[in-house]
């Protein structure tokens, strides 16, 4: 058993992006279908670089993965993404696509705690009437948020950084660095409370909230 404290964790937005949100992704011209996938386009990128990929695979578009390796400049792989099943993810039909990495990382600081929520497993009811169990099927998840409690301080440079996600209502890439050198990176959309909780002779405090805009990946380091 291995046990990991919440001491030292870490949690960052994407502050900027290359191609920047708003303008043209680098285009991508075909993904395969292996594990991990291997992404077809000219780039710049290294080993250990984070991405943000739009597809025409539903379960890939809007999603941010890790840079696992590169060829050249002509391709890259996606660490942690297995595209090998072609009913999940048609042959050939994974473009038109972008990528767009992310540049830069602004960090939250006086973070308090995060809670999370969402995520359970739906079921659909196929119980016959020979059926004296009921039976069922597995559907969809809920979706998932988190709440970010932190100390208010509207100087903080990561306040600006999350008040511009929330304004441009768009997914907005998070990545969370875990004590135990574990890693999640999602894609979510950002909202901050710009009024802060008060009590008395406690400290101010505001929340950020989130909602995934698409599944999250956890990496080991």
């Amino acid at each position: 058993m291995s046990i990991t404290l919440t001491t030292g964790s870490t949690m960052s937005i994407a502050k900027t992006y290359s191609p920047a949100l708003g303008s043209a992704g680098t285009t991508i011209t075909a993904i395969s279908n292996t594990s991990p996938a291997s992404v077809t386009a000219t780039h710049s990128l290294s080993a250990g670089d984070y991405v943000l990929i739009n597809s025409s695979w539903g379960l890939l578009d809007h999603r941010v993965c890790r840079v696992q390796g590169v060829t050249g400049t002509t391709a890259f792989t996606l660490e942690g993404v297995d595209t090998s099943d072609i009913g999940k993810y048609p042959a050939t039909t994974g473009v038109p696509a972008t990528f767009r990495k992310v540049a830069t990382w602004s960090q939250l600081s006086q973070v308090k705690g995060v809670s999370a929520s969402g995520g359970a497993q739906q079921f659909a009811d196929i119980t016959s009437i020979t059926d004296t169990v009921k039976r069922q099927i597995p559907t969809i998840k809920d979706a998932v948020a988190m709440t970010i409690d932190v100390y208010d301080d509207p100087t903080l440079s990561w306040y600006a950084d999350v008040s511009a996600a929330d304004d441009a209502r768009s997914p907005y890439a998070l990545k969370m660095d875990f004590a135990n050198g574990s890693k999640l990176v999602a894609n979510a959309y950002w909202s901050i409370l710009d009024v802060p909780t008060m009590a008395q002779n406690e400290a101010l405090m505001t929340q950020i909230s989130l909602s995934y805009a698409a599944e999250p990946i956890r990496y080991s380091t």
